[in-house]
């Protein structure tokens, strides 16, 4: 392996996971003391920002680009999520920052283009996908949040830009780190916190990537059919059945495989 590979690991999977690691050890150490979602859900933020500062490398206010907005909107979400899991919002309430959160962030990351002629039919529809995903996802240990982390890395990669494809990769590597922790049983659940951090940084990527890399529309399109078909599979076999996540993230990987091996043909038939 070359010295750019090594370094493209260290960035986007090494360094963020030792981020991640010492704030899901102290969830296990704490579950006493303090909900342990919140550690988790800072575990999540700790790794990919600990990524993002070695890629992107800069903290800037107002950002000079759309992924300069990621940082301060998951300090946001965390904040609030964070109070939810402490002491629990109403569940109206709670739908309506999720729906709020959701324009907020389409808004932050399409603002740019709207001088441009943006469609803004796109900005309404994103907001109204992302709040619809969000509530699928909410306070689930799903699996599929991995799967769809891991494919949206690789199409982000072959479609789109190495940057983003190193961003996606660090949301999966501290994602795959959450779920080694979940298994076989689950231990540091997901949370509101959680949910509304990982959706964020997800999201927030697959947004960029489309608007501002051209990322591949259909292998998207694939990602995103994953969740409603692992939340329709838990739901068939039963939200409460231990088996439940598993059979819905089996699922899930079909939508993903399939989306990772057209983005990996696109790049090699545009290579040769």
């Amino acid at each position: 392996m070359g010295p750019l590979l090594l370094s493209m690991a260290r960035e986007t999977v090494l360094w963020p996971l030792a981020a991640s690691l010492p704030l899901l050890v102290l969830a296990l150490l704490s579950r006493k003391h303090l909900p342990v979602q919140i550690p988790g859900a800072l575990a999540i933020c700790a790794g990919f920002l600990t990524g993002y500062a070695l890629i992107y490398g800069a903290f800037s206010f107002p950002p000079g680009e759309a992924q300069g907005w990621i940082p301060y909107f998951l300090a946001l979400n965390i904040a609030i999520f964070s109070y939810d899991d402490l002491v629990g919002f109403p569940p109206k309430t709670r739908i309506i920052l999720q729906a709020i959160l959701s324009i907020l962030g389409a808004l932050l990351i399409f603002s740019p283009l709207f001088r441009t002629g943006f469609p803004f039919w796109l900005f309404i529809a994103s907001s109204v996908l992302w709040f619809g995903l969000w509530v699928m996802l909410d306070a689930e240990n799903s699996f599929a949040l991995f799967f769809v982390a891991m494919g949206n890395a690789m199409v982000s990669a072959t479609t789109g830009s190495t940057m983003l494809g190193q961003f996606g990769g660090v949301l999966a590597a501290v994602l795959g780190m959450h779920v080694l922790f979940n298994i076989p049983r689950s231990r540091i659940p997901l949370g509101h916190a959680g949910a509304a951090v990982s959706l964020a940084i997800l999201a927030s990527l697959m947004l960029i990537g489309r608007a501002y890399a051209e990322t591949a529309l259909i292998p998207n399109l694939l990602l995103l059919a994953a969740f409603p078909i692992d939340f329709a599979a838990r739901r068939i076999v039963g939200k409460n059945e231990k088996r439940a996540p598993y059979i819905g993230a089996a699922f899930a990987l079909i939508p993903v495989a399939i989306a990772s091996i057209m983005a990996v043909k696109s790049y090699l038939a545009q290579q040769y």
